[in-house]
């Protein structure tokens, strides 16, 4: 059995762990698809998204996306 992991931000809001099966922009990284991210539904009831990448990971990240797509 899996467990459900969620994360508190500094302003108290639960995030919780997700795997992306559809492209998902977080407010934090550029776009996950078929990998982890975090969500939350906003009080308009929309989901929110956050990867929590620190800044260096997040650099590493776009820096392996090919130039040319299909590379």
């Amino acid at each position: 059995m899996r467990r459900r992991v969620a994360i508190m931000d500094p302003a108290g809001k639960i995030w919780s762990e997700w795997y992306a099966w559809h492209p998902a922009l977080p407010i934090d990284d550029s776009v996950f698809w078929l990998e982890t991210v975090y969500r939350r539904e906003s009080s308009e009831g929309f989901w929110q998204y956050r990867s929590f990448r620190p800044e260096f990971e997040r650099r590493q990240a776009l820096t392996e996306i090919p130039v040319c797509p299909g590379a």
